[in-house]
């Protein structure tokens, strides 16, 4: 799982453990599926399958990914109460937010600010028609990339609509219940 996206440089060991395995599905989830797009292009080959959850390869754009409006709202002094707000639309539902919180990311607003800041300089719009993306699934009732944008962006792919929200992990038991379903 890879995270804090300060800089587009993979961990040293991420060709070791990828070399481990005979099938790879590689999984991006919202700022991920253009990370993911960024790191991986010309690594298509390593991956069985691919799969975009809530994300654009435009993520910070009116039409296509979170309106940049709001983005830059979101970074205007984003402290702890920022955090739990973004939580909060990103979850939607409050069992869904009471289980994130139990289980939350064990990151300092601080460094998700910093993380931020630096998407919002390295992001460029990428076509949809150069995803490496084969299955894209879009929440019905995303807050954070409106699903309005995703379906927009996504428009000359095949996309799957499911019932939920942004952070939608907790609609499955295991990742083997995510692949199969996006299957």
């Amino acid at each position: 799982m890879l995270y804090e996206y300060e800089n587009l440089v993979p961990p040293e060991e991420l060709e070791f453990v990828i070399d481990r395995y005979k099938q790879i599905t590689l999984v991006g989830w919202s700022m991920g599926v253009w990370v993911g797009q960024k790191l991986f292009a010309d690594k298509t080959a390593q991956f069985h399958r691919s799969i975009a959850l809530n994300g654009t390869l435009c993520p910070i754009n009116d039409l296509w990914g979170i309106p940049q409006a709001v983005f830059a709202g979101t970074l205007l002094g984003y402290d702890a109460a920022a955090q739990m707000k973004f939580y909060r639309r990103m979850c939607r539902e409050k069992s869904n937010l009471k289980m994130f919180l139990e289980n939350q990311p064990q990151r300092s607003y601080s460094d998700q600010g910093k993380e931020l800041t630096a998407l919002q300089k390295l992001v460029e719009c990428i076509p949809a028609e150069q995803s490496i993306y084969q299955e894209i699934v879009i929440a019905e009732h995303d807050f954070i990339v409106p699903s309005a944008n995703q379906h927009n962006f996504w428009a000359s792919k095949q996309t799957r609509a499911i019932a939920g929200y942004h952070f939608l992990f907790y609609l499955w038991q295991s990742w083997y219940d995510l692949l199969v379903f996006a299957d």
